[in-house]
């Protein structure tokens, strides 16, 4: 089931001619009352920006859901009532929208922390991104990346299964790419935080993230790292929030 379909052309990146960049405020998405996708626990629904489709998985059973949603959630929330898992506050960033300003959409991601790269080779990663038929070729160029509200809270205050961050702490997205003989690229990187000293703060506006070095592939995936861990992996909530994805069909 498609859930978000094309409403006009999608706009090329005027400092890549021929480029396609994902402005989601340019296609018809159904949000509900709060600014959060309709189809955030549909298993069968998708996210497309005409041919580039942003992966999605949900259990409606167990309230949970892995992949991307859209979201315009302009509002951060009250820290002092822990609601940070909470709908829809899960759903927002400290930006209170997308690159294009508050209220705008944009996507967040909740990874799979019991995911590998290599695995990424026989079962679609969580956090992915393909473009046209299965196997059609295309160059990742860059997106715009943030910390979720959820995850910046976690990582500045502490939750029950995570650790308030101090220096030495860190949180990275990573970006693999999958290319048409089944192999991978990458990783490129970023930090989502870096704590070098007891000043230092999670990511809190939208940074650029460069992904020309995946070179041409099938599939570009994201994963997660952090100094967090624990015997079930990463104690860091595993959100990050993405915008303008853009990418050079082949």
């Amino acid at each position: 089931m498609l859930m978000a379909v094309m409403g006009q052309s999608c706009s090329s990146n005027p400092e890549d001619k021929g480029s396609v960049t994902a402005i989601l405020n340019q296609i018809a998405i159904d949000y509900d009352e709060s600014g959060v996708w309709t189809g955030a626990m549909d298993p069968t629904a998708t996210i497309n920006y005409g041919d580039m489709v942003f992966s999605h998985n949900a259990s409606p059973g167990t309230d949970s859901w892995t992949g991307f949603v859209a979201s315009r959630v302009n509002f951060i929330g009250n820290v002092s009532e822990k609601n940070w898992r909470k709908h829809p506050f899960v759903y927002a960033v400290s930006t209170y929208g997308g690159i294009s300003g508050p209220g705008t959409p944009y996507l967040v991601a909740c990874w799979n922390r019991d995911e590998k790269p290599e695995g990424a080779l026989t079962t679609t990663p969580s956090c992915s991104v393909s473009y046209g038929s299965e196997g059609s070729l295309f160059r990742p160029l860059s997106v715009f990346v943030t910390n979720t509200s959820y995850a910046y809270f976690a990582m500045s205050a502490g939750t029950s299964f995570s650790k308030i961050f101090e220096p030495g702490d860190y949180l990275k997205l990573l970006a693999y790419g999958i290319t048409a003989d089944d192999t991978l690229t990458g990783p490129a990187e970023i930090y989502l935080a870096n704590y070098v000293s007891m000043y230092d703060a999670p990511l809190m506006q939208w940074s650029y993230f460069n992904l020309e070095s995946l070179g041409v592939v099938k599939r570009v995936f994201f994963t997660m790292e952090s100094s967090d861990n624990g015997e079930q992996g990463m104690n860091t909530p595993a959100f990050f929030a993405i915008d303008r994805m853009a990418i050079m069909p082949q």
